[in-house]
């Protein structure tokens, strides 16, 4: 929320691919690499300890390192009802049909993710024939490739658009190498690298669905607070929708059709994205004037 609305429009993109390069090598890189490295050493429970103060040090960062004044004042209108702001973060979505689009989006964008993370570990071992560490080391190029994505096709938004860049490297992309996944190692067998390089465009398209981040709260700029949390109950969904999408049709399909059903899923995506134009009030980047550092449009020195 602090990133977004801190940062001049016609950088939010970028700024966007910087949060979530943060958020990838932390959560699911250095998270995983430092316990990798303490639990053999002192233990699950002294690493949840130790996990705890991490938490603490980030928190005293962002308290006695960041200066950026925005953030420091409540974002909502003076006066507001606490309990009417947290209803309008959910009522956004029936007044501004777009953010609910917007929202659907988000869940499929990582939905795939959480949903291979269920069934991808079993069909590389026991149907290719991958070693569990080899599974594990396949994962960490995965999201090693999207945590350098997310910066790169956060700046591209920016100059190419939101709208086409999540389009075609998110929702299309993503179509594409989620049957990557399933049909490379079928075809190849359990040769590493063939594999690996099918992981990591799926990391990295991923990573085209970045611009969302940006995009939602230009669909209302009034109230970029609520569509954010639009986003965030969006983004949550995903957690529980990729997992039940998988523990419904793994049965009747197998894992080729769960590979299928995730590739039509962003497909609509790509589709529902056309519906998402920013509001007329928010100047998005692809009609956005240059502006040098110090916000002068471009000719007026």
């Amino acid at each position: 929320m602090w990133v977004t609305a801190a940062t001049p429009p016609q950088r939010l993109g970028t700024a966007v691919g910087w949060y979530w390069f943060a958020f990838t090598g932390g959560l699911p890189t250095l998270g995983s690499l430092v316990a990798s490295a303490t639990i053999p050493l002192v233990g699950s429970y002294e690493t949840l300890w130790l996990a705890l103060g991490l938490v603490a040090l980030g928190g005293l960062l962002a308290l006695l390192l960041v200066r950026e004044p925005t953030g420091r004042s409540g974002l909502a209108p003076l006066g507001g009802n606490p309990l009417t702001t947290l209803a309008g973060s959910v009522s956004i979505m029936r007044r501004r049909p777009r953010v609910a689009i917007g929202a659907a989006v988000r869940v499929v964008s990582t939905g795939s993710q959480f949903g291979f993370l269920v069934c991808l570990p079993f069909f590389f071992t026991e149907t290719v024939g991958f070693s569990t560490s080899a599974w594990l080391r396949l994962l960490s190029v995965m999201f090693a490739a999207n945590i350098f994505a997310n910066l790169f096709f956060g700046a591209v938004g920016d100059r190419l658009g939101w709208q086409r860049t999540m389009t075609w490297f998110g929702a299309v992309a993503c179509a594409v190498t989620c049957l990557a996944l399933y049909y490379v190692p079928v075809v190849a067998g359990p040769h590493f690298a063939a594999s690996a390089v099918a992981a990591a465009l799926y990391g990295i398209a991923l990573a085209g669905y970045v611009p969302i981040s940006a995009l939602i709260p230009a669909l209302a700029p009034r109230h970029k607070g609520q569509a954010m949390s639009a986003l965030n109950l969006g983004a949550g969904a995903s957690t529980f929708a990729g997992p039940a999408i998988v523990a419904v049709a793994l049965g009747p399909v197998g894992v080729q059709g769960i590979a299928w059903i995730f590739a039509l899923l962003h497909l609509a995506t790509a589709v529902a994205i056309r519906f998402l134009e920013p509001d007329p009030e928010f100047t998005a980047p692809a009609t956005a004037p240059a502006v040098d550092d110090k916000g002068v449009p471009a000719g007026r020195h």
